[in-house]
């Protein structure tokens, strides 16, 4: 397994910097597939100026320079949700510097209400908060 390099912030924010991301593969996924996934997630976060520290499976997101929002984690929650390859994707709630994690959201992919919400989001229906609240919302870390 390939981990990417730990990215630190250089100033001290006011707010989340970040989230983490947890993906389980589908059955029979094969190697090549989960670093193929590896190296989009890599091209994602350059491309949307992120930072992404962790292993090839679990993730921690931050934003160059910037607090992150909802909107952030939308963005690449739907981005996922349209991988091959994936089962499930734990999204953690937005966090201070302090990386404690104060919740999670889970999708399953396939799960049709993922599907529809995910449509009405790219039609503009629905903001982010939404998405994340019809979805759910963030539970307790230790509540399954």
């Amino acid at each position: 397994m390939r981990g990417w390099p730990v990215a630190r912030a250089e100033r001290r924010a006011e707010g989340p910097v970040g989230f983490s991301v947890e993906l389980d593969a589908a059955p029979g996924a094969t190697m090549a597939r989960i670093r193929d996934l590896e190296r989009a997630i890599e091209d994602y976060a350059e491309a949307h100026d992120l930072d992404i520290s962790g292993t090839q499976l679990r993730l921690d997101v931050r934003a160059k320079g910037r607090l992150m929002t909802a909107d952030d984690q939308v963005a690449l929650l739907d981005w996922l949700v349209d991988r091959p390859g994936l089962r499930r994707i734990r999204l953690g709630a937005l966090s201070g510097d302090g990386g404690v994690q104060a919740g999670y959201l889970q999708v399953a992919s396939g799960d049709m209400a993922v599907m529809g919400v995910t449509l009405l989001y790219r039609l503009g229906r629905l903001k982010a908060e939404q998405y994340l609240q019809i979805l759910g919302g963030f539970v307790r870390a230790g509540v399954h």
